[in-house]
């Protein structure tokens, strides 16, 4: 009888155990934290706010080249048109900087699951 109170004695406190060593790993898992989840909110925000600022500065960049006058001389409007496609080139760049973003992003999350 004594051996079975033991037995008994020993599953309960293993089973106790295990559930406080749960509770202590759900509080400091580092990926179940405020700050990894505001970190990962940051990020999604970041690349809304790339594609706004990107969007604003296209509409913007539009609304002045057509207010500009054609320039008379041609080296001009050589250079006009250099500025218009160098600034086209730099917003091709953009889709670029947003996947990465998305691709961090995931990759953190993976990271975040493998833990």
């Amino acid at each position: 009888m004594l051996s079975a109170l033991k037995t008994v004695l020993g599953r309960r406190a293993r089973k106790k155990r295990n559930e406080a060593q749960a509770m202590a790993d759900e509080l400091v898992d580092p990926s179940k934290s405020p700050a990894h989840r505001a970190l990962n909110a940051g990020m999604v925000i970041a690349v809304v706010v790339i594609g706004v600022v990107a969007l604003v500065g296209i509409l913007i960049f539009a609304q002045v080249n057509e207010a500009l006058p054609e320039p008379a001389n041609e080296d001009l409007a050589e250079s006009q048109d250099a500025v218009t496609s160098g600034f086209g080139g730099a917003m091709e760049l953009v889709p670029v900087i947003l996947i990465v973003a998305l691709a961090t992003l995931v990759i953190g999350y993976v990271q975040m699951m493998r833990t």
